[in-house]
């Protein structure tokens, strides 16, 4: 077993383990475990949901150098041919029908600091761009992204 020995002779990580990670960690598992003692697990766990949807959202508002696609432009064109041949996120649309069918293919809306999530389905990925963002209500002045896997692109509305 590797790592340092603590004066008590029991292995303990080393120093690149005991980073800022594992301190966060150990900060929210005790603030969970103190609401719990003091107001019980409901609180706890209404506590910890708060705390996660504040601080643990990304914005990809603030993300740079994502691809970016005009709904003007390609408002006829299917998700499948924009995401595998425009945005080559995808090697095929029958590609992009499986990530579609993993739950891998989301639109995302933001405004005002929320997001709003439309899971895509496969028969989405035959709709065309103009459609997909029409269904999901998109069209109010919020930033939209098309997330594919891990892979994001802003659509400029």
């Amino acid at each position: 077993m590797s790592g340092h020995r603590s004066s008590a002779g029991h292995a303990s990580a080393g120093p690149a383990a005991n980073g800022r990670t594992a301190s966060r960690t150990s900060r929210i598992s005790l603030a969970g475990e103190v609401v719990a003692a003091i107001h019980g697990l409901g609180a706890a766990a209404a506590a910890r949901e708060e705390f996660t949807a504040r601080f643990s959202k990304r914005s990809f508002g603030d993300a740079q150098n994502l691809p970016v696609v005009s709904l003007k432009d390609h408002a006829e064109d299917t998700l499948g041919a924009l995401i595998s041949r425009t945005l080559d996120f995808a090697p095929s649309v029958s590609a992009v029908r499986r990530v579609a069918q993993q739950n891998g293919l989301r639109l995302i809306r933001e405004a005002d600091g929320d997001q709003h999530t439309t899971q895509l389905t496969e028969a989405s990925v035959q709709q065309t761009l103009a459609a997909a963002v029409g269904e999901a209500g998109a069209l109010d002045g919020a930033e939209l992204y098309l997330k594919v896997g891990r892979k994001v692109a802003r659509i400029d509305v």
